[in-house]
């Protein structure tokens, strides 16, 4: 059974080391260009390459999938069955027809739900107990295919994004590797249609979307920095005595109080050195670490003495 593999950043990584790992014949690995990263903005290799190399795979790395000489190449590599994960790009209908047994994708959520880009952070930020992973047929429409494959877990009520990513990533793998062994034994998996009128989306995050708004629930912004840690990264002012600056929090947890103070007012500093910071609805948060712009990642303590922090500042 020959493989094609389509895939680019860390999550894909394990999928395509479970086709590896079953001895499948990947005949192909799809991933996109070389690109500028981090503050240097030096030329890097995405994941998915650094292994394709190291396995020593074949690579292809084209700007869009879906045009220039991409056809003419599965055709000459006459491929049974696609993989896709976490590539980037909708697929031509063209594309989608090149693998006669299918072309699947695995995606980081219960299907129907969070269709999209960004189904890990959504999925945090609006307070979910569960989240998982499913394969499904790809289809023009996204994330729409019939469902071949998922697996349930809990989301850790301490949880952040870049965790459940990771654990997701393996999941999948998972899910992935039974599918494809059983194909690979004859059997065709068995595909559920999606209920559409219980879909919901999870579009692509952007930097400001990582915007504390005080004025709402601890739970809700203990969710957002869970949800946006580690990119886009949870951010506010702090506005103290001496200073404004902007900061990202990063670990913080209900401080078990009702207060009348105004939204983002640090209340107290706690015995253990903590910021407690008023929130909506009477609720507050303790911040245990936080990282100043420019700065390095530091606890509450730190911050506490460096900026001489006391009752009455404000996180805006």
């Amino acid at each position: 059974m020959r493989i094609v593999f389509i895939g680019t950043p860390d999550f894909a990584v394990p999928s395509l080391a479970r086709l590896v790992g079953m001895n499948l014949d990947v005949c192909l690995t799809v991933t996109k260009p070389d690109a500028r990263r981090g503050r240097g903005r030096r030329v890097g290799r995405c994941a998915v390459k650094r292994f394709a190399l190291e396995k020593g795979l074949m690579l292809y790395q084209p700007r869009r999938l879906s045009a220039g000489p991409g056809e003419q190449l599965l055709k000459r590599l006459k491929p049974d069955v696609g993989v896709v994960v976490a590539f980037g790009e909708v697929l031509a209908p063209w594309l989608i027809g090149m693998f006669p047994r299918g072309l699947f994708n695995v995606h980081a959520s219960l299907l129907p739900k969070y269709r999209g880009a960004a189904p890990i952070n959504h999925a945090i930020l609006n307070g979910e107990k569960y989240s998982g992973v499913t394969v499904q047929r790809v289809v023009p429409e996204l994330d729409a295919g019939p469902i071949l494959g998922q697996k349930k877990t809990e989301i850790g009520r301490r949880e952040d994004a870049a965790s459940l990513h990771d654990r997701l990533s393996v999941l999948g793998a998972r899910c992935l590797g039974e599918i494809l062994a059983g194909l690979q034994s004859g059997e065709n998996p068995p595909e559920t249609a999606q209920d559409d009128s219980r879909a919901t989306y999870a579009p692509k995050l952007t930097k400001s979307d990582g915007r504390i708004v005080w004025s709402r629930s601890a739970e809700e912004i203990r969710n957002r920095i869970r949800a946006m840690t580690p990119w886009p990264g949870a951010f506010c002012m702090y506005r103290g005595r001496e200073r404004e600056e902007k900061v990202t929090l990063m670990d913080v947890e209900h401080a078990g109080r009702v207060v009348e103070s105004a939204p983002g007012t640090v209340v107290d500093l706690t015995e253990g050195e903590q910021i407690v910071v008023a929130a909506g609805d009477g609720s507050a948060l303790r911040i245990g670490a936080l990282k100043p712009a420019g700065g390095r990642a530091m606890s509450a303590a730190d911050f506490i003495h460096g900026r001489h922090v006391e009752a009455g500042d404000c996180f805006l």
